[in-house]
């Protein structure tokens, strides 16, 4: 593993490429402190490991739903209901106030 300055890295954009090239990755930072990963692309990684976390932040994002997520990562609902507890990612998001306005209404 490689960790460049996000100035650096702007400077000396032909690190990433270099990095890359050894098939190794690059932790990013700015003031010293982790903001980025840089990885080189491959097949095994994207199946292994790029995949389910794309998948999962699309289903946080709210661009999949929990059917497509377990579709995606080949598991039934309830096993991937229980990975996303184990995650702490709520399965519904929904705003509670929102949801207490609406009864009052109703109910007034």
């Amino acid at each position: 593993m490689n960790i460049i300055g996000i100035k650096e890295l702007q400077t000396n954009p032909g690190k990433l490429s270099q990095t890359f090239s050894k098939n190794d990755y690059l932790l990013i930072t700015k003031s010293g402190k982790p903001i980025g990963l840089a990885l080189p692309f491959s097949s095994g990684f994207l199946e292994n490991g790029m995949k389910p976390w794309m998948a999962l932040k699309a289903f946080e994002m709210g661009d999949l739903s929990l059917g497509q997520l377990a579709k995606t990562l080949e598991k039934t609902k309830v096993e991937t209901m229980e990975m996303l507890a184990r995650l702490n990612i709520p399965i519904a998001d929904y705003d509670l106030q929102e949801d207490l306005d609406a009864i009052d209404t109703l109910l007034a």
